[in-house]
């Protein structure tokens, strides 16, 4: 019963947190007008990692590959009543800035505010990513991108992120902490990550590992409530622990294509494969399931 009721408990605050941040800005997407578009060009040095550190309050929030190899752009499309912006890129230290706040989060609502922030990077050059933001909807497509870390905290709402093209350099660290919302994250072995660490909060989450896995890489799967799908690639020999967390409490779900020797799970070809991942999982209340593509 006690268990019961912390859950209980969770999800009513996490619904709490999904009105209270997305409230102010839900009415905001279907009426267009009275809004200042904000723009700039920004040309990246190849002599050091091109910085790049989003704060963005709320919105709809775009990240992709430019066209450009060392050339980007930012756009904002913003309310001025509501939102302020600023966009700073520093030449020397090769760094940019995006920030974009809310004046007040409960200041009346009206339909014609807007708020979007479109960033498009360049791909010919070595970035650190560092973004945070707390509540919108959030789409970011880094394939093609020379990414040396990629860091990524959303607080509530929608994030999908996507890693279409294999990253053409080997990724540090993949971060990416998800609050409260739904979240999928498509093709993360083409982020060629050496070390992933994902935490999923409270809702939906998809994890999908497939693509082009560097041997030996590893990742940590982080769980708290709801409903998880973890995604790992066939072509590759994967090692597996689940446990932690609530494991005990979880409903698991695991591909018939793995064996499990103790605690671990491998995969049918992890003997002979010449790559390999391993991957420790802690689940969460909810369900957990493991499948491969």
């Amino acid at each position: 019963m006690e268990i019961e009721k912390e859950v209980s408990m969770k999800r009513v605050f996490c619904l709490v947190v999904i009105l209270l941040l997305l409230g102010p800005i839900s009415h905001g997407f279907a009426q267009r007008e009275h809004y200042e578009i904000s723009e700039e060009e920004f040309q990246a040095s190849t002599d050091q990692p091109l910085e790049v550190i989003l704060k963005i309050d709320a919105g709809e929030v775009v990240v992709k590959k430019g066209m450009d190899s060392t050339v980007g752009r930012v756009e904002i499309r913003y309310t001025p009543r509501k939102f302020r912006q600023k966009i700073d890129f520093n030449e020397k230290t090769n760094r940019l800035k995006v920030h974009f706040d809310m004046k007040g989060w409960r200041s009346v609502d009206t339909d014609d505010d807007r708020a979007e922030v479109t960033v498009e990077l360049p791909y010919g050059v070595d970035i650190l990513f560092d973004a945070h933001v707390k509540a919108g909807e959030v789409t970011m497509d880094m394939g093609g991108l020379r990414l040396k870390e990629y860091v990524y905290t959303n607080w509530a709402g929608e994030v999908e992120v996507r890693f279409d093209e294999p990253n053409p350099i080997t990724m540090d660290l993949l971060d990416i902490n998800a609050k409260v919302g739904e979240a999928t994250f498509v093709r993360l072995g083409n982020a060629r990550f050496k070390k992933a660490d994902i935490n999923g909060g409270i809702g939906e989450m998809r994890v999908d590992f497939r693509g082009n896995v560097i041997d030996e890489c590893k990742a940590k799967v982080d769980l708290d409530i709801g409903e998880a799908t973890i995604i790992l690639p066939r072509d590759v020999g994967v090692k597996m622990r689940i446990g932690g967390g609530f494991s005990f409490l979880s409903e698991k779900n695991i591909d018939h294509s793995f064996y499990k020797e103790g605690s671990t799970y491998y995969s049918e070809n992890y003997e002979d494969e010449e790559g390999t991942f391993y991957v420790r999982v802690s689940p969460g209340l909810g369900e957990l399931n493991i499948e491969r593509e």
